[in-house]
């Protein structure tokens, strides 16, 4: 919970800067990309998050992997979590930094779940339906669950939308159980 809490702390102070220099798209990939580096060598991981190497060699193992080819900023800030000893916090960072960029831009993320897989139109009408009904663009995934029958759940946030035929059949149970 504490690394949560700083993690949310320095992907705000990263949002402002980022903002106010109106680089949020610039950093936003850039981020992405270093945490989704981190995420899959593991050999990186590994060094960035050893407490027994010097903080030298993690900024000098930063410096040549990513200048040029990231934001000056987000190179600084990674310095600057190296220093602090919260580099290893990098990819919840960025999935902070990420939550704080799609609010500012009004966007939600959503997932829909469905018995079998979505066409392309179908996800273009169910993204424009929920578009609609929250005023927000959408970004949306969609996954597979054999187990909903038919139809579509889909979870924007801690708001969910049950249209599927399992969900159906379960309040429609829960209904005929209360009228005995």
């Amino acid at each position: 919970m504490r690394d949560e809490s700083v993690a949310r702390r320095y992907a705000a102070a990263l949002f402002e800067t980022s903002r106010r220099a109106d680089s949020l798209a610039v950093v936003r990939n850039d981020l992405n990309s270093v945490a989704a580096a981190i995420r899959q060598v593991p050999a990186l991981r590994t060094l960035l998050q050893q407490p027994l190497i010097v903080e030298s060699k993690k900024k000098a193992a930063i410096q040549s992997l990513f200048t040029g080819k990231v934001h000056p900023s987000l190179l600084a800030f990674m310095h600057l979590l190296v220093d602090k000893r919260r580099i290893d916090l990098l990819p919840e960072i960025n999935d902070e930094f990420d939550r704080l960029v799609r609010n500012h831009l009004n966007i939600a993320l959503a997932t829909a779940t469905t018995a079998v897989p979505l066409t392309a139109d179908e996800t273009k009408q169910l993204t424009l339906s929920l578009q609609e009904r929250t005023g927000r663009t959408i970004e949306l995934k969609t996954e597979v669950d054999p187990s909903l029958l038919g139809g579509v759940l889909v979870r924007i946030g801690d708001t969910v939308y049950d249209g599927s035929v399992r969900g159906k059949l379960d309040r429609l149970r829960e209904h005929l159980l209360a009228r005995r």
